[in-house]
């Protein structure tokens, strides 16, 4: 996935990630959700069998749209972090990032059609995914919904714990999590990569108009009390945000800090990822959030613009993220500290750019035509970095050299 400050290592990310606030995905994922889907046979039903229809007045969706996002981007930044619950899940995993349909949801998390059905009848609004694993390949998958009100989105809970017994290929069974009040659906016998014993479980909690859904593998035994505390984590987050009310979601700024006109546009089409983060929504999508969050807090950080392109024709990913901050030497401080965490801790092979030798770059390499570079330039207030994943090899320097200088001139005056 490329995405801001994440070591990039799926090609596919464009496309899917648009696809999320578009109509849905054409990807399928058949059962519940898991990491690092795979397409196969369902295990279900594909005649979805719904549930009983709303009593009440259920509120209808705005049309996707750029507010649609912005308000995914609100939700980001209330989003549980899994590294917050379990500290070794550092690894990034899919799906994450914005969904603005519910059969995003279904196609990515789900893919028999049921869950879209639920999430449709009870007034969904808009989702934001996050997934960290640890090296063992255990993952947290957590999302967090919009839903029409808050009967609706307990209702759509209730409708989903009952739905989720009869996905996958009939060995999970329900299991009571007293300390939040619900229960979720767990299936043992499995094994991490490194072949220990795990369970899966997930589970579905209502608060407010929010819907939360959390999924995780753990060590066998251990999966309810893990899940429970991440599902606290993000209730505890969730209490003092307050959902835009559809007919206002359409209106919502997507650059409030004005800071879109100087992050470079790239070639291809846009993103959903495209739009303003603050600290919080950003930290979602960073590599690590606890050592960034420190760095950016450290040195006054007031936002960022991220705009995220897909170059079909080229088979490239192109992503610019344009930091702002009150003054050059907090700048410098954070161009420093994204430069030293490059190399000493996310993995990237420095080397020099041509067209600006001085430039922090770095290159990350993850097989034939899959290779990154990421390259900083910095000025007054503004820092930017312009990643670009798809190219051939580690010295295809011609794409970095032609955009790393219309990045610097946007923001140099």
């Amino acid at each position: 996935m490329l995405s801001v400050r994440r070591a990039p290592s799926v090609r596919l990310a464009g496309l899917l990630a648009a696809a999320l606030l578009a109509a849905g995905c054409t990807s399928t994922v058949t059962g519940s959700a898991s990491p690092a889907p795979t397409t196969g046979a369902p295990s279900v039903s594909t005649s979805p069998s719904p549930s009983a229809g709303p009593t009440g007045q259920v509120t209808p969706a705005p049309p996707v749209g750029p507010g649609t996002g912005a308000e995914a981007r609100r939700i980001a930044g209330v989003t549980s972090l899994p590294v917050a619950i379990t500290p070794d899940r550092t690894g990034s995993c899919f799906p994450t990032g914005p969904f603005g349909s519910a059969s995003g949801v279904d196609g990515l998390y789900f893919g028999d059609g049921r869950v879209e059905q639920e999430l449709d009848r009870w007034g969904f609004v808009v989702g934001w995914g996050t997934c960290g694993q640890d090296a063992a390949g255990n993952a947290t998958l957590v999302l967090v919904s919009e839903m029409s009100d808050p009967d609706s989105a307990a209702a759509a809970a209730a409708a989903l714990t009952t739905l989720a017994l009869d996905q996958g290929s009939g060995d999970r069974q329900p299991v009571e999590l007293p300390d939040l009040g619900a229960s979720g659906s767990l299936s043992a016998g499995g094994s991490d990569t490194a072949g220990a014993p795990t369970d899966t479980v997930d589970v579905w909690v209502p608060s407010g108009r929010m819907l939360v859904y959390v999924y995780l593998d753990a060590p066998a035994g251990s999966a309810p009390d893990l899940v429970t505390a991440q599902v606290r984590d993000q209730l505890g987050l969730l209490e003092g945000f307050a959902p835009t009310p559809q007919d206002q979601v359409p209106d919502l700024p997507t650059d409030p800090l004005g800071l879109g006109p100087y992050a470079l546009r790239t070639p291809g089409d846009p993103t959903r990822f495209t739009g303003s983060y603050d600290l919080e929504g950003y930290l979602r999508l960073a590599i690590d959030p606890v050592v960034e969050r420190d760095l950016l807090t450290a040195n006054g950080f007031g936002g960022v613009f991220y705009r995220t392109t897909y170059d079909e024709a080229a088979s490239r990913d192109y992503a610019v993220s344009l930091y702002t901050f009150p003054t050059s030497a907090q700048t410098n401080a954070v161009y420093e500290g994204f430069a030293q965490l490059e190399a000493t801790a996310f993995g990237g092979t420095p080397f020099t750019l041509p067209a600006i030798p001085e430039a922090p770059c770095f290159v990350f390499e993850n097989g034939p035509g899959n290779v990154a570079q990421r390259c900083y330039v910095g000025y007054g207030s503004y820092l930017a970095s312009v990643d670009i994943q798809g190219l051939d090899a580690v010295d295809d320097y011609a794409p970095m050299d032609a955009l790393l200088p219309q990045q610097r001139d946007l923001i140099d005056g």
